[in-house]
């Protein structure tokens, strides 16, 4: 018996169960007593004791021997996807065949069985279980036939019920599903056989995510569809490969239709992608000046013009209060700011969206009217990636040097959350400097005074940013005369 005990030493950690190590003992102890009566010359055993020492340890022998072969033979065989070439199910339904086997052999050997009186019996006592174990030998076929067409591995994610759920693990009668909330379920096999599944897979390879919207008939497709595409490429979650596409589905009562799809690997979270995509849409939709009309008829007592004149004028008042209280401009006259209010666009950006990007070429400035958004600027000498400048709020502003200059934008600006912003540009301030040429000297003067305050903020930090001086007022007076033609006068 002591040699016997090597092997479970040596394998001791394949042996996890105790059931499994029982098992083990028990073969070593049958197994020690046939031999040590095997080699005595004395009938130590009466026939009948010899005969169960003899039936238990030839079962058990078979046991082993098989769930050894299983273990390091058939487990570690794997396909091209890495799953057990074998699944587990059909292995351990070969493990019960082989038994019921050995049984009948073992005990038509020690016992004498009839193999007619035994067939009699077994399908008695089949048709009796059959009908007693109908709905779990139905689950139980049913993890076979899923086991062995692989529908789903573990780890992937299906929409069941509308919602995705996990697969955990199967069993001979259910498998194990958890869903985004940590609740975990027992879906009997033999429903998910007959349901439509969808598999949504483990995330390694991207799923799509479609959203269907309308836009008025007066929208150009083709701008429409770039710009649907460019917002839903910055939607959280949205893998860059596949890019998203947008296409053009039909003609609705009072829109066009739209579906925009999108791939992303967040496949345990398509409520919060879908979500994303969506209010990146909207904003997107509502800088570029496209409407999403209401799927409604309804009965105006006002005037639709006068609803937007009314609107128009609301956006200018609130425009010309935030320009009144920015020192770029609140010693201009009262009508020249009310002139900038109504020519500036109103806007909105998404959280995390860039509102501008260091180096890239612009001619307009942005007011905040409501929010937060966060300046960095390239780092240099000491090899940051980006400084964080500066945290601008409500009333403040910022790109007025491509604004009166043209330059190119000197930092990044992104949206600290929900940001509402006013946007004067170029076209909107040219008017008023060929109506008023000294209009340039008196923004030149502020623009230096601002570039001075923001060189002198910084001069502690000038080796964490890569920066020129200051320019002087002349300077950018010379640059607004070009910029603008304004000529020599």
């Amino acid at each position: 018996m002591a040699a016997l005990q090597v092997p479970y030493l040596v394998l001791r950690r394949s042996f996890p169960r105790l059931f499994d190590r029982l098992r083990y003992q028990v073969w070593v102890f049958t197994v020690g007593v046939l031999a040590f009566v095997a080699f005595s010359h004395e009938s130590l055993l009466p026939p009948l004791a010899f005969a169960i020492f003899a039936f238990v340890a030839a079962i058990l022998t078979v046991d082993l021997a098989w769930r050894g072969f299983d273990r390091f033979v058939l487990a570690a065989q794997r396909d091209a996807r890495g799953r057990p070439a074998i699944p587990q199910l059909i292995r351990d339904l070969g493990t019960w065949l082989l038994l019921a086997v050995a049984v009948v052999v073992a005990g038509r050997e020690f016992f004498d069985w009839k193999l007619e009186q035994l067939a009699l019996g077994s399908a008695v006592g089949t048709a009796v279980l059959g009908f007693a174990l109908q709905d779990v030998l139905k689950n139980v076929f049913a993890g076979m036939a899923l086991q062995t067409e692989h529908p789903f591995d573990t780890g992937d994610w299906l929409e069941v019920d509308g919602e995705p759920r996990q697969v955990l693990g199967m069993t001979w009668r259910s498998t194990q599903l958890r869903n985004n909330l940590g609740i975990e379920y027992r879906e009997p096999n033999a429903n998910l056989v007959t349901a439509r599944l969808k598999n949504l897979g483990s995330g390694v390879e991207p799923v799509g995510v479609a959203v269907r919207l309308g836009l008025g008939y007066g929208a150009p497709p083709r701008l429409v569809k770039d710009s649907l595409e460019r917002a839903a490429r910055q939607a959280p979650g949205v893998a860059e490969a596949p890019p998203p596409v947008a296409l053009m589905v039909g003609f609705g009562d009072s829109s066009l239709q739209y579906e925009v799809r999108a791939w992303t690997h967040d496949v345990h979270q398509l409520s919060r992608v879908r979500d994303a995509l969506l209010s990146r849409l909207w904003y997107g939709l509502h800088r570029d000046g496209w409407k999403i009309p209401y799927p409604i008829r309804a009965v105006e007592l006002e005037p639709a013009e006068q609803i937007a004149t009314d609107k128009a004028a609301w956006r200018a008042r609130r425009a010309e209060e935030l320009l009144a209280r920015i020192d770029l401009f609140a010693t201009l006259p009262p009508e020249t700011r009310r002139r900038l209010a109504e020519a500036a666009r109103h806007q909105y950006y998404d959280s995390g969206e860039r509102l501008v990007a260091e180096g890239e070429s612009g001619d307009s400035l942005f007011v905040l009217a409501r929010g937060a958004v966060t300046v960095t600027k390239s780092g240099s000498t000491i090899g940051t990636t980006s400084v964080t400048l500066a945290v601008l709020r409500e009333g403040q502003y910022f790109g007025e040097m491509s604004l009166l200059t043209g330059e190119p934008r000197s930092a990044t600006v992104s949206a600290d959350g929900p940001v509402e912003v006013f946007v004067l540009d170029r076209q909107a301030l040219a008017p008023l400097l060929e109506q008023d040429p000294a209009l340039a000297e008196t923004l030149s003067e502020r623009l230096a005074e601002r570039a001075a305050a923001t060189v002198a903020r910084f001069e502690h930090r000038h080796e964490e940013i890569r920066r020129d001086r200051g320019p002087d007022g002349a300077s950018i007076l010379r640059r607004i005369r070009t910029f603008f033609k304004l000529g020599a006068h």
